[in-house]
């Protein structure tokens, strides 16, 4: 397995090159000029790994949520160049990468986690981290605390369950928008990449990415059609829609 990773879901693009034993991880500061800098930085990655574009059996692109224009060019770039090299494209978001980094903390149980977008709101989602043996969308009998098997339920109706690295897994609610003023405390919060008083900052880690590529890359198939499904999640508004949203033409 040899695998090349970009995230461009914020103005720091974030790549990495790995195989079953080991990875490569570095940070770019690209300055708004992704677009005219992605095939430099693919070449760059390869020539340090070594590798030929050919080698690569597995492409993975960072879905967002994030920059509208970085998360739209590096998913139409992967894209087109998993169809070239007929190997199959993996989408990861940060929500998912970001549990992962938590459960390699030995967090365990309820948790929000939150990104803010450009202007007013901010994306939330709810999860509950075991690393016990965990049920599975297709079922299985755990035992556990009443107050913890309804969290895990009340989350699970919302959304679904994965696997985690190790003996675990985690639910995770469907992503909703909130007022980014109004992020509430309750129960750990986490902000992805951001700070809040509210919130404690959770940097996803290129040991967690590397965890959840090897998993997804068991299953993952070159078709084009899993291919096109790979879409991004964005939540910084274009400079249309926020004309839209100020009134303007």
């Amino acid at each position: 397995m040899k695998y090349l990773f970009i995230d461009a879901s914020e103005n720091l693009t974030h790549v990495q090159t790995g195989t079953e034993k080991n990875f490569s991880a570095k940070t770019i500061d690209t300055n708004r000029d992704f677009a005219a800098k992605i095939t430099e930085i693919c070449d760059n990655m390869l020539k340090e790994a070594g590798w030929e574009k050919e080698d690569l059996t597995h492409l993975v692109v960072c879905t967002g949520p994030g920059s509208l224009t970085g998360l739209r060019v590096a998913d139409g770039f992967l894209r087109a160049l998993a169809m070239v090299l007929n190997i199959p494209l993996i989408g990861i978001d940060l929500f998912k990468w970001s549990i992962q980094s938590l459960s390699d903390k030995g967090f365990e149980g309820e948790a929000r986690l939150v990104m803010p977008t450009l202007i007013d709101k901010a994306f939330e989602v709810k999860c509950q981290l075991s690393h016990k043996d965990a049920p599975t969308q297709s079922g299985g009998a755990v035992e556990r605390s009443e107050t913890e098997g309804a969290a895990m339920r009340s989350i699970a109706e919302e959304g679904s369950c994965h696997k985690v690295s190790g003996d675990g897994a985690f639910k995770i609610s469907n992503p909703v928008l909130i007022e980014k003023k109004d992020i509430p405390s309750d129960i750990k919060t986490f902000g992805i990449r951001y700070n809040h008083e509210s919130t404690e900052r959770i940097e996803p880690t290129p040991e967690a990415l590397h965890k959840i590529i090897l998993e997804e890359a068991k299953t993952a198939k070159s078709r084009i059609n899993e291919i096109l499904k790979v879409l991004p999640l964005y939540i910084i508004p274009s400079q249309a829609e926020r004309n839209f949203k100020g009134g303007d033409k």
